[in-house]
């Protein structure tokens, strides 16, 4: 009897173990991966971006404050202003550094993009001089305008900022 029982249970485990691979998780070569970097280590990974594939040679930062101070001193010329720039740029999009566009989804980003262009809009009408935003920035930059904030926050509140989700 226990042999019986024993082949049985052969046959009942047999049939009830998967012949095909579906419903199997696998890894394909075609698999990709991504790297995620805590904000912090931002200016040692531009710094490394910018010392391997871009051929300069910057010490390791302390802090981004420290790796600004180290970048702006670089370039002598606009040419190599310039081209420090566009290696920088390069490094920052490779590695998705200070994207606020990563962590938003496109549904979202379109909602922002929306709100903010009928903010600047409303902005102009009031007399502040402010540009469009763009898809790839959809944020409004106010940081280049003479007034004060004390001048801006009003005008801003009467244009509803704060009360949709502008603030953003």
């Amino acid at each position: 009897m226990k042999k019986t029982d024993f082949l049985i249970f052969i046959l009942f485990l047999n049939l009830c173990s998967a012949t095909s691979n579906e419903g199997v998780a696998s890894i394909s070569e075609s698999t990709t991966t991504s790297l995620v970097i805590a904000e912090e280590d931002y200016p040692i990974v531009l710094t490394k971006c910018l010392n391997e594939e871009k051929g300069y040679n910057i010490a390791t930062p302390f802090d981004i404050q420290d790796l600004k101070t180290t970048i702006s001193q670089l370039s002598n010329t606009k040419d190599e202003e310039s081209q420090l720039g566009e290696d920088v740029n390069y490094c920052i999009n490779k590695y998705n550094l200070w994207s606020d566009s990563s962590t938003l989804n496109p549904e979202e980003l379109a909602k922002l993009y929306d709100e903010n262009l009928q903010l600047a809009k409303c902005l102009r009408e009031k007399g502040i001089n402010v540009s469009d935003p763009t898809q790839q920035e959809p944020k409004i930059d106010l940081s280049e305008l003479d007034k004060s904030k004390d001048e801006i926050v009003p005008v801003l509140k009467e244009c509803g900022y704060g009360e949709s989700g502008y603030e953003k």
